[in-house]
């Protein structure tokens, strides 16, 4: 196992602060997708794990939520902090377990996820209620509280950016959270995971389940100890989480796929058009929500742009993840591989 790998401790689920074998003692091989090499072996969580997690986050939320936001705003800051520090070993971690040039993952991913831990830690004093001049006679007010624990389903694609997306306004607010990180990519979220427990984040407030989605996430989605479910994925998982998070009447926050058309008129930036247009579908491997998987072109350039963008596209070569020159990366996997290739 190479040495990157100790710090994750061969992937255990992270609950009520401690890094635990799943309950049913299931693991699962996360793979390198440039090298089909296996990387480590990963708890697999299940029913069982979540309702340990969600007792753990409820038993955590009332000391956190009632925690001086003065100090949860210290905590969250350090975490940024600590992300910044463990730069190096976070890259290489997320283009072993994604694909994605090391690059993109040290020098774009590690940094977006440090700025949100930072940004979202100033929130935690700032997030106030007003007072409503209702009726003289009476004193009315607006409070915002948190919601509770908050199941975060995250996906294989920014599996790094997602934990800050997700993790940090929320745990700013007040809430405790669960991640479900994506089977093909959980390696990231509990480095994280042990990075925020270093920095002194309470047990119990932020729990990491690796596993499948269809048995950890479902599972948190019909728990009904979760108060709001975010979910980022396909529309059609999307679709059925949120007719599963109506049994229990849960909020829920729903990003999903889509295709993104990139539109050139005759009179733009040709050069920068091109620029835009090939970074659009070739940044993340393709592998992104906003992927610019159509382009919509002007009939007078047409021609020329094509021309100019196959040129561009031709020196684009996949080549080695973790070679810092490297721009284009391994998909995440060969069943996605066979997916675009259909």
């Amino acid at each position: 196992m190479p040495d990157t790998l100790a710090p994750v401790r061969a992937g255990k689920l992270i609950i009520d602060g401690h890094a635990v074998d799943a309950a049913s003692g299931r693991t699962y091989t996360t793979v390198n997708p440039a090298t089909e090499e296996p990387i480590c072996s990963v708890a697999q969580a299940g029913p069982e794990d979540v309702d340990r997690a969600v007792r753990a986050a409820r038993a955590a939320f009332e000391p956190w939520s009632r925690m001086k936001p003065a100090d949860r705003q210290r905590i969250l800051w350090r975490i940024g902090d600590l992300v910044l520090e463990h730069a190096d070993e976070l890259g290489r971690l997320e283009t072993l377990d994604n694909g994605k040039p090391i690059f993109e993952s040290r020098q774009i991913d590690v940094p977006m996820v440090a700025n949100c831990f930072h940004y979202f830690s100033g929130w935690a004093t700032k997030l106030a209620g007003e007072t409503l001049p209702v009726n003289p006679a009476f004193f009315t007010y607006t409070l915002r509280e948190p919601l509770g624990v908050v199941g975060a389903i995250i996906p294989w694609n920014f599996p790094m950016i997602m934990v800050g997306w997700k993790c940090a306004p929320a745990l700013a607010a007040g809430n405790c959270v669960i991640v479900k990180p994506a089977e093909l990519t959980p390696l990231t979220a509990i480095r994280i995971g042990e990075l925020a427990l270093e920095a002194g984040l309470p047990p119990g407030v932020l729990n990491i389940l690796p596993g499948q989605g269809s048995v950890a996430g479902q599972a948190m989605v019909q728990h009904p100890g979760i108060d709001k479910i975010t979910f980022t994925g396909s529309t059609e998982v999307g679709k059925h989480l949120m007719k599963s998070a109506a049994d229990t009447l849960k909020k829920i926050t729903l990003e999903l796929g889509g295709k993104s058309p990139n539109i050139v008129f005759a009179d733009a930036d040709l050069d920068a058009a091109l620029r835009g247009a090939t970074t659009g579908i070739f940044y993340g491997k393709g592998e992104v929500c906003a992927a610019g998987s159509r382009l919509l072109v002007e009939r007078s350039i047409y021609d020329e742009f094509v021309a100019k963008l196959a040129e561009r596209s031709k020196k684009i070569l996949p080549s080695d993840p973790l070679d810092p020159k490297t721009r284009l990366g391994a998909l995440v996997s060969e069943a996605q591989m066979n997916k675009v290739l259909g």
